[in-house]
């Protein structure tokens, strides 16, 4: 009779074997294990006033390098957050950064929605350089002034010139010669010249606009382009001034750029606008009189009866008023409302 010994494995052995065959059965891999380390965070970011969903909102946790940005419905999605309690922050540029702290448990998917709301812009503002480059103001040496036309909305302004006209420090409006249609002449931190032009130069939405202030031998200056542009259609105006802004423009430059920028179309609830204009004619009484005057043949007669629409006498006295006809004065006022109606 032969004996054979057999070796018997250690129970620690065993119960790894047991384990490893365990977790292949059921299909456990490193990944399944991470998962149940660590949690998911889903989202949607909107605009606290409207509740439009943001999109490109930079949604992060700081300190992880996890984050993702927003699709087209504000949507977002964070993978492998740490198990615990963390801390998310929404940015977007011209809105308050938004952050929340939230408890993620391992293997859990929890929800987190911002609301945004929008915040003015200094330092950090984008405008627009003569290069036609957007640039942070930080990052400039020019100094540049922003006036925001949704905030005179409600004031009396019937043209551009009243528009700008001491919005700004050293941004002066000087009247005109009073003609029609000649408008105010522009000045910024004074004249620079005594025998060249110190208008500064304008332009709108990207395209130079003539802003010459040439006056005629009679005293009059050249029609303004810059009021034809109705104060309602304009959304901002950019100032450019110092020396600085000829190194964007030239040295026609050295007395100043005025940029205008005009309302465009946006997605959002529609706005309305209304206005209402009243013009009258002024005439004064007692100041000059009546040109008068008589037929003194029979031909005189034809041709003032046929120009004054009634028959005349010979030697019969007429009078036509001069003021009326002639040195006509006018005046206008514009009503406006400004309103917005959501749906």
């Amino acid at each position: 009779m032969t004996f054979t010994t057999s070796k018997r494995l250690p129970s620690a052995v065993l119960t790894g074997a047991v384990s490893l065959a365990l977790a292949l059965a059921i299909g456990w891999t490193p990944n399944h294990v991470a998962a149940q380390t660590a949690g998911t965070l889903v989202g949607t970011v909107t605009d606290a006033a409207s509740q439009r969903p943001l999109e490109a909102v930079q949604v992060y946790i700081p300190g992880t390098g996890i984050g993702a940005l927003t699709n087209a419905a504000g949507r977002f999605l964070l993978l492998n957050v740490p198990v615990g309690e963390q801390t998310v922050s929404a940015e977007l540029v011209g809105y308050r950064a938004g952050e929340q702290t939230v408890t993620v448990g391992a293997g859990q998917s929890v929800q987190l929605d911002f609301g945004l709301s929008q915040t003015a812009i200094t330092l950090d503002e984008i405008v627009v350089t003569g290069a036609g480059i957007a640039t942070e103001k930080r990052k400039l040496g020019n100094t540049i002034a922003t006036l925001d036309a949704a905030t005179l909305e409600n004031a009396p302004i019937a043209d551009f010139s009243q528009l700008i006209a001491g919005r700004e420090p050293g941004v002066v409006a000087l009247p005109s010669s009073g003609f029609t249609g000649e408008g105010a002449r522009i000045r910024i931190r004074g004249s620079s010249s005594l025998s060249q032009l110190n208008e500064p130069i304008v332009y709108v939405d990207g395209i130079r606009v003539d802003r010459s202030a040439v006056q005629n031998f009679n005293g009059q200056g050249n029609p303004s382009r810059l009021d034809d542009i109705p104060p309602e259609s304009i959304e901002r105006v950019e100032i450019l001034k110092g020396a600085a802004a000829a190194t964007l423009y030239g040295t026609e430059a050295s007395n100043g750029v005025i940029q205008i920028f005009t309302k465009r179309g946006r997605a959002g609830a529609p706005r309305f606008t209304a206005q209402a204009d009243f013009t009258g004619i002024q005439v004064p009484t007692n100041r000059i009189n009546n040109i008068a005057g008589f037929a003194r043949n029979a031909d005189e007669q034809a041709m003032i009866s046929s120009r004054w629409g009634k028959s005349v006498g010979l030697y019969e006295v007429i009078e036509e008023p001069l003021v009326p006809t002639m040195l006509e004065t006018g005046f206008a006022q514009t009503y406006s409302a400004f309103s917005v109606r959501w749906f």
